[in-house]
């Protein structure tokens, strides 16, 4: 076992709090959207293709991929393939690369960390308490945005998605704009999630404590989704905390990412009206801000808030922003 792994909290009633990704530690549509406006824009101007058209391209392909942040997108637009119907996926991004730039450099220029993130975290870990990170997004978007907000060395270990297999190093190197190592986890440990097991199953969580060698009732867990964090979390004997500061949204920003999944209409409404009430899905304890997270961790574990716990099975789909949500 890890030394780093295998550290025992100093005199506290959590042996490791367990930090969603999206949402919780950072405003994922905040830098989605923004992006997503600047690639159609430009990818528009350089191809001569109405970026109307491209938002439904994009829908095309992302929703056969399930995921809005499928990573070969562009070389998978139909229009593009009618307009270069000779061209390999790795020349089509060659020829619009300007359209790719200006997508990277407003991700990095928006993706922040939420406010009391970082020195919150440092405070969790200085009383012996490990932080991991947990996402079903893919490795290579977690580890990209983790290192880019430089807090993948605060953390103890890092649990997602495996990249997918049998993809050519081609159409990888020509999307990365940094040598392979800048993709490389640094955090103390990796864990990537088996085959079948993602959000809102508790096995994931059962799973990863048994990795971790922690038991459920030493365990936080924080995410901002009421439809798959809070019942997860509940139905795993995991103590709760809803990160209800990562629910607030731009209205352009929700317009853009509605634009590029095929979530149905009922779906998208109910997601943007979800409260505990209206979905009968009660969180143990509300974060307003991070600094509430550390407020719950430093508060003896007998006067911590206990809500009405969900009935609502793991097996429900649901809309969901951020890297991991599935368009499927």
């Amino acid at each position: 076992m890890d030394s780093v792994l295998g550290r025992k909290s100093a005199k506290c009633s959590v042996g490791v709090v367990l930090l969603d990704l999206d949402n919780t530690l950072y405003d994922w549509l905040g830098f989605f959207g923004p992006a997503m406006r600047g690639l159609c824009t430009r990818l528009g101007e350089l191809s001569g293709v109405s970026a109307s058209i491209l938002y439904d391209d994009f829908k095309t392909v992302f929703s056969a991929h399930g995921s809005v942040e499928y990573t070969f997108a562009l070389q998978e637009l139909p229009s593009l393939r009618r307009l270069h119907p000779e061209s390999s996926g790795p020349e089509i991004v060659h020829q619009y690369f300007g359209a790719v730039e200006l997508y990277q450099s407003r991700r990095r220029r928006y993706l922040r960390l939420y406010g009391g993130v970082r020195s919150g975290i440092q405070a969790i870990r200085s009383l012996g308490i490990r932080v991991v990170a947990v996402s079903d997004a893919h490795r290579f978007h977690v580890v990209n945005r983790l290192k880019q907000l430089r807090i993948i060395d605060e953390l103890d270990a890092v649990c997602c998605v495996p990249d997918l297999p049998g993809i050519d190093a081609a159409e990888i190197s020509a999307i990365r704009r940094f040598p392979s190592e800048r993709y490389s986890t640094t955090a103390a440990w990796e864990l990537p999630l088996p085959a079948g097991i993602r959000k809102p199953d508790p096995h994931l969580l059962r799973w990863l404590l048994s990795e971790l060698e922690v038991a459920p009732e030493l365990t936080l867990y924080v995410g901002d989704s009421l439809l798959k964090d809070i019942p997860m979390a509940q139905q795993a004997d995991v103590y709760d905390c809803w990160a209800a500061y990562g629910t607030h949204y731009s209205p352009l920003d929700m317009a853009t990412l509605v634009r590029v999944t095929n979530w149905p209409p009922k779906a998208v409404e109910a997601a943007l009206n979800a409260t505990p009430e209206k979905l009968g899905i009660h969180p143990n304890s509300t974060a307003l801000c991070f600094a509430d997270v550390l407020d719950l961790v430093t508060t003896p574990r007998e006067k911590w808030p206990r809500g009405a716990h969900s009935s609502t099975p793991h097996t429900q789909l649901a809309f969901d922003f951020g890297a991991e949500a599935s368009t499927a």
